[in-house]
């Protein structure tokens, strides 16, 4: 998604610096957001939004976008002792985490939603919205320490 994402930004300057003008909505360019925290961020829940699934099939954790292009990227520069990631979206959503300390998969732990909380260490973590029908359902990731 981030492919396309950047993709469009380079037509859309292109266009421009050519005179042409091009229609996107405005929604599309607020999605697959990266979000750097630190304990004690405000607004507290930070929020993501997006388009669930993608073309590469997991065994655990649904259909997700390809391996070097997360829907978002969180960058931790302290640990949390807690911090909670959830998905809400109008079908069922499947949460994939990557990070210093593993690979997580959360799938309907909050009715059909995905959360996954607890101590979290300080680095990097590259997060995928994935569905099991390909559907592209629309999400907001959420990132809360309550």
């Amino acid at each position: 998604m981030n492919i396309v994402k950047n993709a469009v930004a380079t037509l859309s300057a292109v266009a421009l610096s050519s005179g042409i003008a091009l229609s996107m909505p405005q929604q599309a360019r607020a999605d697959y957001q990266s979000f750097g925290l630190t304990p004690g961020f405000m607004p507290d829940p930070q929020i993501g939004t997006g388009y669930s699934g993608g073309g590469r099939a997991t065994n655990d954790c649904g259909f997700v976008d390809s391996a070097g292009s997360p829907d978002h990227v969180v960058q931790l520069y302290q640990p949390f002792n807690f911090l909670r990631a959830s998905v809400n979206a109008s079908g069922d959503v499947t949460l994939l985490i990557e990070g210093p300390d593993g690979r997580y998969c959360s799938d309907d732990a909050n009715g059909l939603m995905p959360e996954i909380s607890g101590y979290w260490p300080a680095g990097t973590y590259n997060v995928w919205i994935g569905d099991w029908d390909q559907g592209g359902y629309r999400y907001q990731f959420s990132l809360s320490e309550y």
